[in-house]
């Protein structure tokens, strides 16, 4: 409403103009004329905070729309390169979506005063109201060029920009800074970022110097309209006041309506980046909540197969568990121990063979059924920067009581601290090492307490002593659950119930630790023959 009142002000000025200098200086035009002037500058930071606070609200409600919506995607989806392509892009489709609402009004209210402006100054003469008209024109066309050039440019911006941004974190993290540091390396960092801002000054500097060519050829075309406007108004007989009028109102048109074309630019490039982002956002359905299954009784790949493209990746692979038992995979790196664990959660699916969870075929769960069964170790574990409460409650889908956050800490160094406790010291917090994040996603899974607990290297961060206390804690709750190690240390398979080692992509033995270390001629007492010894 404001750009629209704005709209009526240049036309209404050049009338007034006329109407004060044709009347000899009557109050009621001078009157009016002093409204409208005054009025200017005011409305138009009046309209230019609201459009901010739009701007401001409308960039939350993305942001928290695309928040949740990414929360729903689950771990099949996730692995879809796809999908992490169109999440991206969605995230930077936020800021052009937000500042883009207010364009429209722009371009109305320019038009608006483009056609009041054309008709004022008609109505002293035709031919100059036209070229009034056309002098709007080459600005309109600049900035609508300039926008087209800065859609194409701010993308290279930022990708330089957030490898600079990546390499400085990693200068200033004081876990990788005190790496580089102690390397004497950090300078390389510092080039690296140098160079990645320098990349993205040369692609500003040019968008300038493209930009400012535009604009002086826009401005030149403009002059000669305007000029043109000018004589016509004299050569069509306009005394001076008409003439003055005219002036006037359309140096107050022309600075009200210059960016119309920037506005028009920014809604037709913004136009691609919102229909990728609402495409993202209506694309991924309600996610339903999970359900933690804290008791089941066995699980099993039964003669499962699959294959990367054209490679194969497990061939014909049986993998048994069952309630109470600690059961192992080993195998060296590649060998296909993390595409097993996928299958079983259902981040995959097998080409061939089925998943069975209490016997029943996996494959009828829907995704987030599935997941409920499980509580998951990765090797790449979460170091989540929040407080301790909020880092370990991460472990359940449901809110949990600060009770069981304590009873998931038990043993842990962590005991002792509160939960208010901030953890890492970039947000001032306290620093941790790296075998205390891996005890606090330990907690996580505590926490959980799903049917099955998959632990992939669940104490490579963590010294041997926290170690041996970590798996007799293992061993004496394992009734509780069906417990699957990923390991390469002998020791963590000593009192495993039964191992399963994978070559290959496939299972080459099986048995207890003892009775593989007894075939001096397989695969696993190859492996693990120094670390026996």
């Amino acid at each position: 409403m404001l750009q629209l009142v704005l709209a009526f002000l240049p036309g209404a000025q050049v009338v007034l103009i006329r109407s004060l200098v044709d009347g000899g200086g009557t109050w009621g035009p001078l009157l009016g004329l002093t409204v409208v002037v005054g009025a200017m500058y005011p409305i138009t930071q009046v309209s230019n905070i609201a459009g901010q606070r739009m701007m401001l609200r409308l960039r939350l409600d993305y942001r928290v729309e695309l928040a949740h919506v990414a929360a729903r995607l689950s771990p099949s989806r996730l692995a879809e390169p796809d999908v992490v392509r169109d999440l991206e892009a969605s995230q930077s489709a936020t800021d052009p979506m937000s500042d883009v609402a207010g364009k429209p009004v722009q371009v109305l209210s320019a038009a608006v005063t483009s056609v009041l402006l054309c008709i004022a100054i008609a109505s002293i003469n035709l031919l100059s109201g036209l070229l009034v008209l056309a002098a709007l024109v080459p600005t309109v066309l600049a900035f609508t060029l300039i926008s087209r050039m800065e859609a194409k440019g701010w993308p290279r911006v930022g990708e330089h920009e957030r490898a600079a941004a990546y390499a400085t974190e990693q200068l200033i993290q004081q876990r990788s800074g005190t790496e580089l540091a102690v390397l004497g390396s950090g300078w390389k960092v510092a080039d690296l970022i140098a160079d990645s801002r320098t990349q993205a000054t040369h692609v500003l500097d040019r968008m300038i110097r493209t930009a400012m060519n535009f604009e002086l050829g826009a401005a030149v075309v403009t002059v000669l309209l305007f000029g043109g406007a000018l004589i016509a108004l004299v050569g069509g007989g306009a005394d001076g006041g008409a003439a003055a009028a005219a002036v006037a109102g359309t140096i107050t048109g022309l600075n009200a309506i210059r960016q119309c074309g920037y506005a028009f630019g920014s809604i037709v490039t913004a136009a691609p980046q919102a229909m990728i982002y609402r495409r993202f956002v209506d694309g991924v359905p309600p996610a339903a909540r999970q359900t933690v299954v804290p008791q089941v009784e066995s699980i099993a790949l039964e003669h499962v197969s699959f294959r990367y493209g054209e490679a194969p990746v497990l061939q014909d692979v049986c993998i048994e568990a069952r309630r109470g038992e600690l059961v192992a995979l080993v195998g060296v790196n590649g060998a296909g121990k993390s595409t097993a664990i996928n299958l079983l959660v259902g981040s995959l699916s097998p080409d061939c063979g089925r998943v069975l969870i209490d016997g029943k075929d996996a494959a009828d769960l829907t995704e987030a059924e599935r997941l409920g069964y499980f509580g998951l170790l990765v090797q790449e574990f979460g170091r989540f920067e929040f407080t301790l409460r909020d880092a370990v409650a991460l472990g359940s889908p449901d809110p949990v009581s600060d009770h069981a956050v304590h009873a998931a800490l038990a043993d842990t160094f962590a005991v002792g601290l509160s939960l208010d406790t901030q953890l890492g010291q970039q947000w001032g917090g306290t620093g941790i090492s790296g075998g205390q994040w891996q005890r606090l996603a330990l907690a996580r899974i505590r926490l959980r307490d799903a049917g099955v607990w998959i632990l992939d290297e669940p104490t490579s961060a963590i010294d041997a002593e926290a170690e041996r206390e970590i798996f007799a804690d293992l061993r004496r709750t394992k009734q509780a659950r069906i417990t699957i190690v990923v390991s390469h240390r002998a020791w963590t398979l000593r009192e495993m119930d039964r191992i399963y080692v994978i070559d290959g992509g496939a299972v080459v033995q099986q048995g207890t630790y003892p009775e593989l270390m007894a075939r001096q001629t397989g695969r696993f007492a190859r492996l693990f023959a120094a670390q026996h010894e």
